[in-house]
């Protein structure tokens, strides 16, 4: 291992690091991740400088050895010749602030003087074309006309530039008519561009070493903030096998927004880590054994490209499987993330599941999910439960369940007293509701939007000790396109805009409303007025049927109504 040969700080302003980045003294490596923050963020960036709040320091590092760069730096972009100019150049390569570098480039750079690189115009326009607005004091976007825009809308990049500062203000006294206003516009943009210029930023500068060294002080600054990502370390590890996992990351998450599994705002979410958890556990071992699975060992495998490619694939197969088999409309929905690894795996091993191995895995999820089965079980039982899955997926035994005390039942917990998307159970009985609504039949994610959760009655319950009724007043339904004209006759009246599904207890749904546990006695009761004799009803409906679903499932459904 080679020597780090210095590690210093330096503390520079913004005009700084844009004049290192204009003429490839600072460059982008093409292990780092995409640009990926939106105009939100862009504009929070610049709020915090203008009211001078630390936005963090950047990590910089010039190794001996050469790495590829990324042509792209916000809305700009290298040619192939300036690209190849630039590679040549002993330089510092980001490796932390990517984000905030880029958008600082990309904003506070005049598009017209900037000449070692192209204007992508499109991604400028919808990201970095940002305006700073001397009347209301906010950073904004203008779509209009440059010749139509108020002389007190002003261009950020004009910012770090006094000269173009004294022009602007020039303008604005020319062109507004009142002089006092004029001169309140312009000592706002002075104390503005005094905010910029002012503005120092720290930046860590490694020299020399490996790029292993050069994480590992990431890692050491780094503690008490956002850690480092695992999949950028083997991002920057593996790319220069014509490989950037990061990227391939990024593509699964674009795969699973169709099935409503990857919210995009913010794009860093559980999603992404359940992904590469995945990713990491497709070796042989649940990713738990941190030695056997340190992201790092994994790198210098020589199939590693070839079973995260598989692995990539196989998550896509696992999400199209919750979402058809067993109605995990939305990635919110799924009871625990330990189901999905253990389904990617599976994937691993089994292009196309045979109907038995289906029904196998759609049992083994119920029962994993009603016994909040990954919670009660300790690591180590967790990377047994994952070993006897695979022996499943090989076709060396029949049942994918590991039980460690075989004679005794899994028990179902109780429903909390509040319905919430944070608990096991809850999600577990929202996804129970749901399947039983369309009797536990498989869909087609191409004919799905997702799901709806509704009030069956408009009242709040109080609940007693052992149960809450507002638990059983939800109404819990696909959001589906229907050719039939009476089912898109009850779809208009559940998509309607009230305050609750009372409605339903009015007009008689054949074989509909049985699937939403409603009853001719509830109806009766709705019509008496006794709404909580409605809910008590329906409360032992959806119990009686729970039981019986759990019981065949052999758990023990641990309730006791009262």
């Amino acid at each position: 291992m080679s020597t780090i040969l210095s590690l210093e700080t330096t503390i520079k302003g913004f005009d700084y690091y844009i004049r290192k980045i204009s003429n490839g003294e600072i460059q982008i490596p093409e292990f780092q991740r995409d640009f990926i923050w939106e105009l939100d963020n862009v504009i929070n960036l610049l709020e915090s400088i203008k009211k001078n709040y630390p936005i963090g320091s950047f990590l910089f590092w010039k190794p001996i050895e050469k790495f590829g760069i990324t042509k792209d730096i916000g809305p700009y972009e290298l040619d192939e010749t300036q690209k190849v100019a630039f590679e040549k150049i002993n330089c510092q390569y980001v490796l932390d602030g990517y984000q905030r570098i880029s958008t600082l480039f990309g904003c506070l750079i005049n598009p017209s003087k900037n000449s070692n690189f192209i204007l992508n115009k499109k991604v400028y326009d919808n990201t970095f074309k940002i305006f700073y607005n001397l009347d209301s004091e906010e950073f904004e976007t203008f779509r209009g006309v440059d010749k139509d825009r108020e002389s007190f809308i002003v261009p950020i990049y004009i910012i770090l530039d006094n000269f173009d500062v004294i022009t602007q203000s020039e303008k604005i006294y020319k062109e507004v008519e009142n002089n006092e206003i004029a001169e309140i516009f312009i000592n706002r943009l002075k104390r503005l561009n005094t905010s910029f210029t002012d503005y120092k930023l720290p930046s860590i500068e490694i020299e020399g070493g490996e790029l292993q060294e050069a994480i590992d002080i990431f890692t050491l600054l780094n503690k008490e903030g956002k850690p480092i990502s695992p999949d950028w370390i083997l991002s920057a590890k593996t790319y220069t096998n014509s490989f950037r996992l990061g990227t391939l990351i990024d593509e699964v998450l674009e795969e699973l927004e169709q099935f409503n599994f990857y919210d995009k705002k913010p794009r860093e979410t559980a999603t992404r880590e359940l992904v590469f958890r995945s990713i990491q556990s497709s070796f042989g071992t649940l990713y738990l054994d941190n030695k056997k699975t340190d992201v790092i060992t994994l790198s210098k495998k020589p199939e590693f490209v070839e079973v995260v490619q598989k692995t990539a694939k196989s998550i896509i197969k696992a999400t199209k499987f919750l979402f058809e088999e067993l109605l995990v409309v939305d990635g919110k929905l799924l009871p625990a993330g330990m189901q999905f690894i253990f389904l990617v795996e599976f994937f691993n091993y089994v292009d196309e599941p045979s109907p038995t191995q289906i029904e196998k895995l759609k049992e083994w999820f119920w029962i994993t999910s009603f016994s909040n089965y990954f919670t009660i079980y300790n690591p180590a039982k967790r990377k047994e439960a994952f070993r006897v899955f695979q022996e499943f997926a090989k076709g060396k035994i029949d049942n994918p369940l590991f039980n460690d005390k075989p004679s005794v039942k899994f028990v179902v917990p109780d429903l909390p007293n509040k319905i919430t998307l944070g608990s096991v159970r809850a999600k577990t009985y929202i996804l129970f509701l749901l399947n039983y609504s369309n009797n536990f039949n498989k869909i087609n994610f191409e004919e799905v939007e997702g799901y709806k959760i509704s009030k069956l009655l408009s009242h709040t319950f109080e609940f007693s000790p052992f149960f809450n009724l507002d638990n059983y007043n939800i109404i819990v339904k696909l959001d589906k396109i229907d050719n039939d004209s009476e089912k898109r006759r009850f779809k208009s009246l559940i998509k309607k805009k009230t305050k609750d599904l009372s409605y339903l207890l009015d007009v008689t749904f054949v074989n509909e409303l049985d699937n939403l546990f409603i009853d001719e006695k509830m109806i009766n009761e709705y019509k008496e007025k006794n709404v909580e004799n409605v809910l008590s009803e329906r409360e032992s409906l959806i119990t009686a049927a729970e039981k019986s679903f759990v019981e065949k499932l052999n758990l023990d459904h641990n309730y006791f109504p009262f």
